[in-house]
């Protein structure tokens, strides 16, 4: 039953909504006809995109989820995509937006979430320990995933074939040589597990995060040799990729979320906020490391600062924060505005971590200006000031964080700039742009390589 694939119906206020969006999106793909594979386009059919996901990309509660989301909305835009997506099994999902713009989508059940299944997710950890492939290669590895694969491959002649997320890449052996092969690596998975041991403390966890780092760089060299085009989310991320010896990339820009901005005047309060899925460790101890060495030096300096977290999947050492005085742990929640509202400075004190963070981009379009380690504004490339003060060590992130809370000015301007910054650089239009340019690229390479074997 832990993999059991499922068939959900929306329904009630989440399907209501989820109907409103879908109404929205219908004005977007209306004429957004882009570039595509030649043999479809010429045939005057929309291409067909067999989308394979490593994580169901709803709700929208969390960067990678957001990403994904984002990712094919563009593809359904130009293409037909049938989306096949893995989920950790929690409840029912709602699958009535997903629906509305995919051709079709179909969910597999993988108990892959470490918090979720830490007994099972041990026993893969620890199998992996003795195997060539890496932990985050096996965790992902399901026959009922593999069955749907080829089920939807032996029932559809697929134009493109498209992999998202890193726990997906394996799946792309199953494709028929004859489509095209895409990818969106999210984060550069060896990167990530090199920071990780640099930051470790625990002994065993940093021997386990260098290994895995080695590990996970042969996967990576190995999966990704294998797509015609690989899109990326960040330029640094492109050139860690080219470091693997795959040049084939297209850096692809996360869309800032359409809401209202505040009105440029601070909110009263003194109310710091951090905002997504707490369910990685990388998370758990940029947290940690906020709360144990940056939050102290802010209360010295404004005793009444007040600390909430909103996400899902808070581990228990960050559910146990709550019980301090000025800190809320809030967890999941749908309606977001009424936090923002409240909220005059936004943190992002990611240690370990790669991708784009898109939390970021959710406060600047905001007009909530935050402050955000280096590795926190990773893949956004944002001078210092404009929505984000970037600062690695304790004493200046807290410095960053105290005079956003006090200065109305600095705010302003920062919330401002933050503003411009976003409006300029993350648009549906930039992001729909870089697909097409990719897909063109992935169809011409294509091409040449099948001319080449025949």
């Amino acid at each position: 039953m832990a993999e059991a694939g499922i068939v959900a119906r929306a329904g009630g206020a989440a399907g209501a909504r989820a109907a409103a969006q879908a109404a929205a999106q219908a004005a977007a793909q209306a004429g957004a006809r882009a570039a595509a594979p030649a043999a479809a386009r010429d045939a005057g059919a929309r291409p067909r995109v067999l989308f394979l996901s490593a994580d169901l990309p709803w709700p929208r509660d969390g960067g990678g989820r957001i990403a994904t989301l984002h990712i094919l909305e563009s593809m359904c835009r130009r293409c037909d995509v049938d989306l096949v997506a893995m989920a950790d099994p929690v409840g029912q999902p709602d699958l009535a937006y997903l629906r509305s713009i995919c051709r079709s989508v179909e969910v597999v059940n993988i108990p892959f979430t470490f918090g979720r299944h830490r007994l099972r997710q041990l026993a893969v950890l620890l199998r992996s320990l003795a195997s060539p492939d890496p932990y985050r290669v096996r965790k992902f590895r399901s026959r009922r995933f593999d069955a749907a694969v080829r089920r939807h491959l032996s029932e559809t002649t697929y134009d493109i074939v498209h992999c998202d997320q890193f726990g997906a890449l394996s799946y792309i052996a199953l494709a028929p040589r004859d489509a095209v092969a895409t990818a969106v690596h999210h984060n550069v998975e060896s990167d990530i597990y090199r920071l990780a041991a640099r930051q470790a403390a625990n002994p065993l966890r940093k021997v386990f995060a260098a290994n895995e780092r080695w590990k996970l760089e042969r996967a990576e060299r190995r999966l990704l040799a294998r797509f015609d085009h690989v899109f990326v989310l960040a330029p640094d991320d492109a050139e860690l990729v080219r470091a693997l010896g795959v040049d084939r990339t297209t850096v692809i820009p996360m869309p800032a979320p359409d809401v209202a901005p505040r009105d440029g005047v601070p909110p009263p309060g003194h109310r710091v906020l951090t905002l997504g899925s707490m369910s990685w460790y990388g998370v758990a101890d940029g947290l940690m490391w906020f709360h144990d060495e940056v939050l102290p030096e802010v209360r010295a300096a404004v005793p009444d600062v007040e600390w909430e977290l909103i996400g899902a999947n808070a581990p228990a050492s960050i559910r146990r924060l709550s019980d301090e005085p000025g800190i809320v742990v809030t967890g999941y929640v749908e309606e977001l505005a009424p936090h923002f509202d409240r909220a005059r400075v936004g943190v992002v004190p990611l240690r370990i971590a790669g991708g784009v963070r898109l939390k970021l981009l959710d406060f600047m379009a905001r007009g909530l200006p935050a402050v955000a380690t280096s590795v926190g504004a990773r893949g956004l490339d944002i001078p210092d000031g404009a929505g984000c003060l970037q600062r690695d060590d304790p004493a200046t992130f807290a410095t960053a964080v105290v005079e956003l809370l006090t200065d109305d000015v600095l705010w302003a301007e920062a919330a401002a700039a933050g503003r411009e910054f976003v409006r300029e650089h993350h648009s549906t239009a930039s992001l729909d742009r870089a697909i097409a340019e990719g897909i063109e690229l992935a169809t011409q390479r294509h091409r040449r390589e099948l001319g080449g074997r025949s």
